[in-house]
């Protein structure tokens, strides 16, 4: 049953619930995954879980609870330049919004064979780019000289780690369903491009540092996401199904 606001009791707990849990998470350590040297968040995953169960609505209501907690740890932060940027709605807000959008919507595209292929194929081809991108600067860091990797080469490498991530990303899904997987790499990108990109066109920070963080972190988020949304999709689904 439909109350005035146009949705079910159940969905109004559903966001109520998973927006105490993104709470819950970026005010204790839960939240966080710590692989020194970086930290790996998963504050994103209860958007991606709203959005993939719940629908569109519900998961950017969810995801913006997520933004308006983002903007309240801003204003107690030790480190100024996160009040500086997660005070900007825009960076706080519209980019956790539509981490449920997008994840709703790629999971109803993968149910078919020809969604998932597509999928599959453009994530891989966009790991390979980052990969062709980041070589020079990882050579660089490991002591070799970045120019040096070039041509032929970095295409070789890029097409190395294309195909290796396509191979992942395919032994994912079977694992941990379709639909889940994907929606849930597409919503954690998605959470990583906006804020990064937003972050540099207001010019807090230059390109190729904000690079290297969506690389270093953004990955590993993307694939925590995927196998725990997976898990918990598998919990779920019953029980709303029920």
């Amino acid at each position: 049953m439909r109350n005035r606001t146009g949705f079910s009791a159940r969905q109004i707990a559903f966001a109520g619930v998973l927006g105490a849990v993104t709470v819950v998470l970026g005010s204790t350590p839960m939240g966080f995954i710590q692989i020194p040297p970086i930290s790996i968040t998963i504050m994103h995953i209860p958007t991606i879980i709203a959005g993939v169960l719940q629908g569109p609505v519900i998961g950017g209501i969810v995801g913006a609870m997520f933004g308006g907690f983002s903007m309240y740890q801003a204003q107690t932060s030790i480190n100024p330049l996160d009040k500086v940027i997660f005070s900007n709605p825009l960076i706080a807000l519209v980019p956790r919004i539509l981490i449920g959008v997008v994840a709703h919507y790629v999971f109803k595209m993968v149910r078919g064979k020809t969604g998932r292929s597509v999928l599959v194929t453009v994530s891989s081809a966009l790991v390979g780019y980052t990969g062709y991108a980041m070589v020079p600067a990882v050579t660089t860091t490991l002591g070799s000289p970045g120019a040096s990797v070039s041509g032929p080469l970095r295409f070789i490498l890029a097409a190395v780690i294309a195909l290796v991530a396509g191979f992942t990303i395919y032994r994912v899904q079977e694992r941990f369903g379709h639909g889940p997987a994907l929606a849930a790499a597409a919503g954690s990108l998605t959470n990583t491009a906006l804020v990064l990109g937003m972050i540099v066109a207001f010019g807090f920070l230059p390109a190729e540092v904000a690079l290297g963080v969506g690389v270093v972190n953004g990955i590993p988020e993307a694939v925590v996401a995927i196998v725990l949304t997976g898990l918990v999709y598998r919990a779920a689904v019953r029980f709303i199904e029920s």
